[in-house]
């Protein structure tokens, strides 16, 4: 069976116990149950994928033993598979294994005794392997399994609480149902432990919220930016439940995928989307759980050495007298409140008529998110109250517009990342069939009153109005409030994560740089546009390398380009606002700024003015408006490229509208070429290479002569200010002394008495 053929096998087997709820994640595990498959020749557990492989086949065919082995180690044990019994396939992966010694002739080199030499070798990528394994119920001859005793519940306990603990996690407990962990604050929230029907219940949700901590940025680092609903807020969700599945085994306190089976559907989605999904869930989960047990493991060592220099440990609740244990002290959740202030911008859900109290408080309005937020360094203690805690909760359908809303968007086939914004505002989404890019939905929704919306698929032409059913209640001046608070945090929590990931982005991309060589002029791009290399890089594969780099010289991106003159960026990384300089700026007379590198460098070479590439039309405004600012007396000039082709077909001429806007923003000088109707060029280096470079400079002295006569006349009409204004105020007084005595002499006359 090929392996893609295998992931499909895995992947479906999974789904359709998902959909009948048999899947091994999302059964119940009793305390101190065994439910993890394991190889009885070697002691140890399945890994990875294997495991929920081995545990779904064992499910379908109806095995009751959890023993797997090979042919062979059932032979070894005296045990014999039994005829016409069909094995499981399982997949692992070697990073090291023994290799022959190869001498300079590149044959084995042979030892003493007449056999080849081999040495242990570290493989660049991992070798899948595959190995056919019997469950024990498919031998016969295999001894009963030894029951194995569990854990006192004490001891386990114990365990557990040492690996809640380890990491010194933040963990507040509060009244209600609600168990999350907030990567903004990177908290655990947990009820309070009395409204736990059991300690080992207790324990099986904390471990699955710190599952979830270990993906902090400082830990494992998991996209963790995915809003409630999202299928990579599921994805999340199905690692954190492998890991306590898994963990609910080592420490016997047994699982209780409880709420986490809301999910299914979810799940099911994303394993059809993607079948090797499974398998990257597999992995992570496996981190996860040696990242807890890692800490776990260090606690345990630290406690050791605290009480080998004679410190005094806490007996552990419920544990048996003579045993004694350090254990840890849980920070309750007004501890936490008081030590806690905002690092950044938190948004509070304040209703109307109580926004007087809040701003009292320190609150303040965001007029353009329309929403109540705590500053930086305000203590958040006294407003905890509208604080709409974790954005990522379980939606009650019977309560939560916002579910229902979301059913019929997904009913009209439209797609979103995350729960539907109902803030009265018109939203394009993708739908089923969307290429690319693509967005053929647009939804609208609100909460006033009773809670409502549009709907419309531009694909198949669907168009509904929707309301929602009676059940759910009209909206409340709180529930807007809250609604408002947590979508202005989940696009503040997706700002933050995009910045994550440009900064790494960035980090990646100077590294490129870095490892690559001075660009030759002979490259087969720069002959084509015939133009030199100005500081350009060129990395192994042949690929040109232009530096992307914010007013500071820090690099942000980095744009390869081939020797057929395809290009692209460094992915995730951000351009906006990006350029390559090309010449000094600082000492330049004027500065150009220009779309592309091939662009740039003709006009440099041609001008010797300083040119910046911005890299794309819609970067033009953005480049300049740096400029500017680093720049503010010195003459800048926008060098847009001339769609004139498309113009005279009816189509935008992109090049130049965008060039226009950026020299208006800027107060810059506009430089586009001007092409032969029969000129299929578009750009300065089109244009020298088509009409001539002495064409191209008598284009650009032009522009530049009348920039210079533009920017003059600004000077002198600037100049001519001031006198204008005196001469002005000077003829107002003389117009006002007239007047004043005008008004003299008639008042003079009344009182005698003459008249004109």
């Amino acid at each position: 069976m090929a392996s893609r053929e295998f992931v499909q096998t895995v992947a479906d087997t999974i789904i359709d116990q998902l959909k009948e709820g048999t899947a091994p994640w999302i059964k119940p595990w009793q305390p101190g149950e065994r439910h993890l498959p394991y190889n009885p020749t070697t002691g140890n557990d399945y890994r990875g994928a294997n495991t929920l492989w081995l545990m779904a086949v064992g499910q379908a065919r109806g095995y009751g033993d959890l023993r797997w082995m090979t042919y062979n180690q059932a032979q070894d044990t005296g045990a014999q598979v039994r005829k016409g019994e069909t094995g499981t396939r399982v997949q692992y992966w070697k990073w090291q294994g023994l290799e022959p010694v190869l001498g300079q002739d590149g044959k084995p080199v042979t030892g003493e005794d007449g056999q080849p030499l081999k040495q242990m070798a570290r493989y660049e990528r991992p070798r899948v392997l595959a190995a056919v394994v019997f469950n024990a119920a498919q031998i016969d001859g295999l001894p009963a399994v030894e029951a194995k005793p569990a854990l006192p519940e004490w001891q386990r306990h114990e365990q557990a609480e040492r690996l809640l603990s380890a990491g010194d996690p933040k963990i507040l407990h509060q009244g209600g149902n609600r168990a999350f962990y907030s990567p903004v604050w990177d908290h655990i929230v947990l009820p309070e432990r009395s409204q736990f029907p059991s300690a080992d219940g207790f324990y099986a949700t904390a471990l699955h919220e710190k599952g979830h901590w270990t993906g902090h940025s400082s830990r494992l680092d998991r996209d963790l930016s995915h809003p409630f609903g999202s299928a990579g807020y599921a994805r999340e969700e199905l690692r954190a439940e492998i890991a306590s599945m898994v963990l609910g085994q080592q420490l016997e306190i047994g699982h209780d995928p409880g709420q986490h089976v809301a999910y299914i559907g979810a799940w099911i989605e994303v394993l059809q989307e993607d079948p090797r999904e499974i398998f990257r869930a597999a992995a992570d989960a496996e981190k996860i759980v040696k990242h807890l047990n890692g800490l776990g493991q260090q606690l345990s060592q630290d406690q050791g050495q605290e009480q080998g220099r004679g410190q005094t440990s806490v007996p552990a609740q419920g544990q048996d007298e003579g045993v004694q244990v350090k254990m840890p002290v849980l920070m309750t959740e007004t501890q936490v409140v008081a030590m806690q202030t905002a690092a950044e911008r938190v948004y509070l859900a304040v209703p109307y008529a109580e926004k007087d109290e809040a701003k009292g408080l320190g609150a303040q309005w965001d007029r353009q998110q329309k929403a109540w937020y705590a500053p930086p360094g305000v203590d958040l203690a006294p407003l905890e109250k509208w604080r709409p805690g974790h954005t990522d909760l379980h939606v009650d359908a019977g309560r939560d517009p916002r579910a229902e809303f979301a059913a019929a968007l997904r009913e009209a086939g439209l797609r979103l990342d995350g729960p539907p914004e109902m803030d009265g505002q018109m939203r394009r989404v993708k739908v089923e069939g969307d290429k690319p890019g693509e967005r053929s939905g647009a939804y609208v929704g609100h909460t006033d009153g009773h809670p409502a919306g549009y709907i419309k698929n531009h694909k198949t032409g669907a168009e509904r109005n929707w309301k929602a059913p009676g059940r759910v209640q009209a909206a409340t001046a709180v529930d807007r409030a809250r609604l408002t608070a947590e979508a202005a945090q989940r696009r503040q929590a997706r700002a933050q994560e995009r910045e994550l990931v440009q900064e790494r982005a960035a980090d990646a991309a100077e590294a490129r740089l870095a490892q690559a060589e001075p660009a030759i002029d002979d490259h087969p791009y720069l002959r084509s546009k015939d133009v030199p290399s100005y500081g350009l890089r060129q990395d192994r594969e042949g690929n040109l390398l232009v530096p992307i780099r914010d007013m500071d010289g820090k690099v942000m991106s980095v744009q390869a380009i081939t020797a057929e003159g395809r290009k692209s960026f460094q992915k995730e990384a951000k351009t906006q606002g990006g350029h390559f300089l090309i010449g000094d700026a600082a000492a330049s007379k004027s500065v150009l700024v220009a779309e592309g590198y091939a662009t740039a460098a003709t006009l440099h070479r041609e001008t010797g003015l300083a040119v910046a590439v911005a890299f794309n039309a819609g970067n033009l405004g953005r480049v300049a408006e740096a400029l500017r600012q680093r720049y503010p007396e010195k003459p800048l000039m926008i060098a847009g490229d001339n769609d004139h082709v498309k113009e005279r077909q009816g189509k935008p001429n992109v090049g130049r509208e965008k060039a226009e806007d950026a020299a208006a923003k800027v107060g810059g000088t506009l430089l586009l070429p001007t092409f032969r109707p029969d000129d299929q060029g578009t750009d300065w280096n089109d244009l020298a290479r088509s009409q001539g470079r002495a064409v191209l400079v008598e284009q650009v002295s032009a522009g530049l002569a009348r920039g210079e006569r533009q920017r003059m006349a600004a000077e002198l009409a600037q100049a001519r200010k001031p006198q204008a204004q005196s001469q002005e105020k000077s003829l107002r007084q003389d117009e006002g002394q007239r007047l004043t005595q005008v008004e003299q002499e008639i008042r003079h006359r009344k009182a005698r008495g003459i008249r004109r």
